[in-house]
């Protein structure tokens, strides 16, 4: 799927989606109840969306600890390696 400025609809699940793809690359499924969910998270650490927007790395560097946690949880649905496109061992 292609990120268009109208894909997602919201603002916040397009900027956490660009986050996690240049994080984890293509290992991450994009699910809006997933990014609902670490937006609230981000907001519930103190996180703000304006200051983000606005260009404060405090924010952005909040954002980026919680979707790492999130990932490291499983909180964040993770692809397979053959839906990947990456070889496994046994080839």
């Amino acid at each position: 799927m292609s990120l268009t400025p109208t894909t997602p609809v919201r603002a916040d699940h397009r900027f956490i989606r660009k986050l996690v793809s240049i994080a984890y690359g293509g290992k991450v499924e994009y699910r809006p109840r997933e990014l609902d969910r670490i937006s609230q998270i981000f907001r519930k650490a103190g996180g703000s969306w304006e200051r983000i927007f606005r260009g404060a790395p405090k924010d952005v560097d909040l954002l980026k600890r919680v979707i790492s946690t999130a990932y490291k949880k499983g909180f964040l649905t993770k692809k397979q390696p053959w839906l990947q496109g990456e070889k496994t061992e046994t080839e």
